[in-house]
């Protein structure tokens, strides 16, 4: 007896949403102008047109990593640079 209570809201609040997503909104069908209604559809282009394509995951990873290196590299040779003439 319990459950029957839960179990009877539960279907009746599913039933409500339901009817709400059935119903007609006239406001929205009256927006469109008629040049809007006649107006011809925009040229659909290739997705590749639209986007630049992006690198490979895997071609960015080692370029990122080349550049990560040359970097510590360039630094490593800075700090030994500075250790030597700091003595």
């Amino acid at each position: 007896m319990s459950h029957s209570l839960p179990m009877t809201l539960l279907c009746a609040s599913l039933s409500l949403t339901a009817l709400a997503g059935c119903s007609n909104d006239p406001e929205l069908k009256n927006q469109l102008t008629p040049e809007l209604r006649n107006a011809d559809y925009p040229t659909l282009l290739p997705v590749e047109d639209l986007a630049p394509l992006l690198p490979a995951p895997a071609e960015e990873s080692t370029r990122l990593e080349n550049v990560l290196d040359a970097r510590a590299n360039s630094l490593q040779r800075r700090a030994d640079a500075l250790r030597r003439a700091a003595h």
